[in-house]
């Protein structure tokens, strides 16, 4: 295999979009994924980079996943944190160690000038869970709230 990473361009939107389908039907979230809602995220991000952006995993030239990344600032890390808001690989490519390597390009270039790498996981994703714990993050003492607005 010959993994590489790189920012998702226009041309690959529509891959992309149905990547992220997938992801919600194998781990529904409490909201509903569309692909407007999808494209809306990939336009947002390819135009405005001080937000985040998402990057496109390819072994050769075949897209196999992507990543969603969030950079926002904060006070009490004294610096940006850099939210991994999703990491998706198709099923053939998962437990090949492409997430840790991904993780790893993330923490090592320090990506966005981040302080911090973040991450949530669902309850159930235990697989999720361990690959995360043996990279070195820790489970939040804070516990998260959100209220929608809609």
């Amino acid at each position: 295999m010959k993994i590489s990473f790189r920012t998702c361009n226009a041309s690959d939107f529509d891959v992309i979009a149905d990547l992220i389908i997938n992801l919600y039907e194998e781990d529904p979230g409490l909201i509903q994924m569309t692909k407007e809602k999808a494209f809306n995220t990939l336009d947002l991000l390819s135009k405005k980079s001080d937000l985040g952006a998402v990057l496109v995993i390819e072994n050769k030239a075949e897209i196999i996943g992507y990543c969603i990344l969030i950079n926002y600032w904060s006070n009490e890390y004294g610096g940006n944190i850099l939210h991994i808001d999703e990491l998706y690989l198709k099923p053939d490519y998962r437990s090949k160690g492409i997430g840790s390597q991904l993780i790893y390009q993330l923490a090592k270039s320090k990506f966005a000038n981040a302080v911090e790498l973040q991450l949530e996981v669902t309850p159930g994703n235990s697989r999720a869970k361990k690959l995360y714990e043996k990279l070195g993050f820790t489970v939040r003492k804070n516990t998260a709230y959100e209220m929608g607005l809609d």
